[in-house]
């Protein structure tokens, strides 16, 4: 299997190398506490149906394993010993056809934030990304990777960002969403309503 890198990034976002794709996932304790990895790019991919409904799936993954997310999750990835690193446009594509099963192309990079998460059901592993949202429409059928995702609904916004607020109230272990989808409803309504075109 290919070894694959990740885009490491500094607290501007400006590229300062590239790490092993689960070594810069790997929390590292110090006599200052927990430092969770190294800050990289990755991405969330958003479908949006025709009544701008966001597909959501939950998600089968060695981190953060079982919490729901929006339509799929990736980082855009460069091969060791080559030069070219995918962009987030070609890793949107990738990941809709992983793990739902369709081509789609036309991908809008709407929302831009950073977050960091220790996975409270394995917490050797974290999440430290710069992470973008990647925006399409798709009104067609889904054929979804089982080794990826365990099923699938359409929601309305409204509905979700009422439901990470209330979902924040639990302990980790017990949370139903991903932390990025937490971090991406701490932004401005206004923001995040715009990058999925509904205002």
């Amino acid at each position: 299997m290919a070894r694959l890198q990740v885009q490491l990034v500094d607290d501007s976002g400006r590229t300062i190398g590239y790490g092993d794709r689960w070594r810069t996932h790997r929390v590292k304790e110090s006599p200052d506490g927990p430092i969770l990895g190294k800050r990289h790019v990755g991405i969330t991919i958003a479908c949006v149906d025709g009544s701008g409904r966001i597909l959501v799936v939950h998600r089968r993954h060695k981190i953060f394993d079982k919490v729901w997310t929006l339509s799929g999750d990736t980082h855009p990835y460069r091969m060791y010993g080559r030069l070219a690193v995918e962009s987030l446009s070609q890793a949107a594509e990738r990941c809709a056809m992983d793990d739902l099963g369709v081509g789609i192309a036309n991908w809008t990079d709407s929302l831009v934030y950073t977050y960091s998460a220790r996975d409270p059901r394995d917490p050797r592993y974290c999440e430290n990304e710069l992470l973008h949202v990647m925006v399409a429409k798709y009104n067609g059928p889904l054929h979804t990777n089982p080794k990826n995702a365990s099923g699938l609904e359409w929601a309305g916004l409204s509905e979700l960002a009422k439901e990470s607020m209330q979902d924040l109230r639990k302990k980790p272990i017990d949370r139903k969403y991903a932390p990025w989808v937490h971090a991406m409803f701490a932004s401005p309504m206004a923001e995040v309503r715009n990058a999925f075109g509904t205002l």
